[in-house]
């Protein structure tokens, strides 16, 4: 008789395997080998600071083939003595708020009235429990425990109390979510009357930690968890009412998953230099981006989620710092300090009208702008050839968005604009470019007649050295014509170059002036204080007696940019010796203040 192989498992003896139940897949837990609690990369193991992260990896498993299959909770098994029990493990499972919630219900409690129900089943149980949100629904009394052997025990009660009207108290119990939190006008005395027993005056300290548990709020029934979007709002707003200038916040241990509502505090309290967040269910640094704004120095984040996304301490104070950067203590430990250039608003000089290098600079500068602009301004520009050298250089420039403008136009400064982002030919950059003094005379001669204010200028030097000096001034001007008093105010810009050349003085050998309109504050200004142009000394009045000609030519250059007529541009001139500037400057004191007749503008 052949010997038959049983190459498959044999199992006709007796089974001397040892019953392994199975592995409950349920509800598991994401990362389930993970190190859970957030622990701060500021902290190792030892209690010193970490410089580098370390890398966590699960430890491997070897696959069995003999191992019992993963099955589901939910399905039935038998046991060794042949009945069917359910195996499921949501006993034990804890809500997002980490308790373990029951709701008692008993029907016809409304009978024996809340206080007749409480007092009897404290006395039956031997674990003291607090009833959170007790209310009656229709006939039935409800209420909610958060411990389980309190609830098995009130579950132990049922039948054994007897009501004042002869009847059996049922008790029955049913595991639930967290209750739903209402806040009514009485709780939010009882929340504002626990916030002032946990704030310090003296040191504008508020603790808010662990407030699901405090006393006060279990001794009178209420259920108010600050991870809950109507109790974090109703605890922000009494802050905001009642103590603005606080300075610390302890938000510890309460499983705070958002920060949402701490985003309206930041316009508000602005003392608020520390918070303490530890231990709560914060996610992500992105949380915190609802408290930019305050100017903390100290935050703990410890025991959060978010801890654990950050491969390295840098990176973990870097993102912090990037929304607190004066933060200088972080998880109880100081942070070196931060690389910043906030310099602070007093560090900046104060902004000065005009800089000269020295007093002898300033007065040679203004002696060369009151001659220059004297000229410029008479009328007969040509004067202005032995103020150039032979060789020099002038460019004109027009703002770019000049034609955009509603304060007039500057069309009559078009053909001679050298605007580099307009001209792109180089060819017409050239021709633009006026070289020599005549050409440039001339140009500056067809360009239209012009009053400047003085008191508008402001000048800097920023070059000087022997023989060379380099300029800017910056200014408001008026167009003279038929109609002064409506002219259009403009703004320029004039950059020189003077060299000293031997009998002559300074000479100018490059410019370049820019020409825009003025501003609403730089039209404000203009021509309100009359006064002409600065010079380092008086002049010494001229001995030297005028010609009829030269008189007749001085009353209609006044007329024609003052708009006045013939006889009280005469007038004006006689009564200040014939000096033109201060005729024009008595003329804009006058106009300014209102004293001159309308006569005075009436052609004779």
């Amino acid at each position: 008789m052949s010997r038959k192989v049983y190459f498959d498992h044999d199992n006709r003896g007796p089974s001397t395997s040892v019953y392994r139940p199975p592995i409950a897949m349920g509800r598991q837990r994401k990362f389930r080998d993970h190190p859970r609690g957030g622990k701060s990369l500021m902290h190792t193991a030892d209690g010193d600071v970490e410089m580098a992260a370390t890398t966590y990896s699960p430890p491997e498993r070897r696959f069995n083939p003999y191992a019992p299959r993963h099955q589901s909770s939910r399905k039935k098994y038998k046991k060794q003595g042949g009945t069917k029990a359910k195996y499921s493990h949501n006993h034990n499972q804890q809500d997002r708020d980490g308790f373990s919630w029951y709701k008692i219900t008993i029907p016809h409690g409304k009978k024996s009235g809340k206080s007749f129900i409480l007092k009897s089943l404290q006395s039956l149980c031997e674990t003291p429990f607090v009833p959170v949100n007790f209310q009656f629904n229709g006939n039935a009394a409800e209420f909610y425990v958060s411990d389980r052997n309190a609830a098995d025990q009130i579950k132990l009660a049922n039948r054994r109390i007897t009501t004042p009207d002869g009847f059996k108290l049922i008790t029955m119990t049913s595991r639930c979510t967290a209750p739903v939190v209402s806040i009514d006008a009485e709780a939010e005395d009882a929340i504002k009357n626990c916030m002032s027993s946990r704030y310090d005056a003296m040191s504008h300290n508020l603790s808010l930690a662990k407030f699901h548990n405090d006393p006060s709020m279990k001794s009178l029934g209420l259920y108010v968890p600050l991870n809950k979007p109507l109790v974090l709002s109703t605890i922000v707003k009494i802050i905001k009412e009642h103590i603005p200038e606080i300075e610390i916040l302890d938000l510890a241990d309460n499983r705070l998953y958002s920060l949402e509502a701490f985003s309206s505090m930041v316009s508000t309290c602005k003392q608020l230099k520390s918070i303490i967040l530890k231990n709560n269910k914060l996610r992500s640094v992105a949380e915190l981006n609802y408290l930019k704004g305050l100017e903390i120095v100290d935050l703990v984040l410890d025991g959060n989620p978010l801890c654990d996304d950050f491969k390295d301490k840098n990176s973990y104070i870097s993102a912090v710092r990037d929304r607190f950067p004066k933060l200088v203590n972080l998880d109880g430990h100081n942070l070196p300090a931060p690389i910043g250039f906030d310099l602070g608003p007093e560090t900046f000089p104060v902004s000065k009208k005009s800089f000269f290098a020295a007093d002898d600079v300033k007065d040679l500068v203004i002696q060369f702008l009151d001659q220059y602009y004297t000229i410029y301004d008479s009328g007969d520009r040509s004067k202005l050839l032995d103020a150039y050298h032979d060789q020099a250089n002038f460019s004109l420039c027009l703002s770019k968005h000049s034609h955009k403008s509603n304060g007039g136009s500057l069309a009559l400064y078009n053909l001679d604009n050298r605007n580099l982002l307009k001209v792109v030919d180089y060819s017409e950059r050239f021709k633009l470019l006026k070289q020599g003094k005549l050409a440039i005379v001339t140009t500056l001669s067809q360009l239209p007649q012009t009053m400047h204010d003085p008191t508008s200028f402001s000048v800097d030097i920023f070059h000087i050295s022997p023989g060379l000096m380099c300029f800017s001034v910056i200014g408001v001007f008026k167009e003279v014509g038929a109609d002064i008093n409506n002219a259009t105010l403009k703004t320029f810009s004039r950059t020189y170059v003077v060299v000293a050349t031997p009998g002559h003085g300074f000479v100018i050998t490059n410019e370049t002036l820019f020409i825009a309109h003025a501003s609403q504050e730089q039209q404000a200004k203009a021509f309100k204080v009359p006064a002409p142009t600065p010079s380092p000394s008086p002049a010494p009045p001229s001995t030297e007696e005028k010609s009829a000609t030269e008189k007749q030519m001085l009353v209609i250059e006044l007329s024609k940019q003052t708009g006045m007529n013939v006889d009280f541009s005469t007038k004006c001139l006689e009564e200040n010796d014939w000096d033109f500037q201060k005729s024009v400057a008595v003329f804009l004191k006058f106009q300014s203040e209102g004293k001159l007749p309308p006569e005075a503008f009436i052609a004779m």
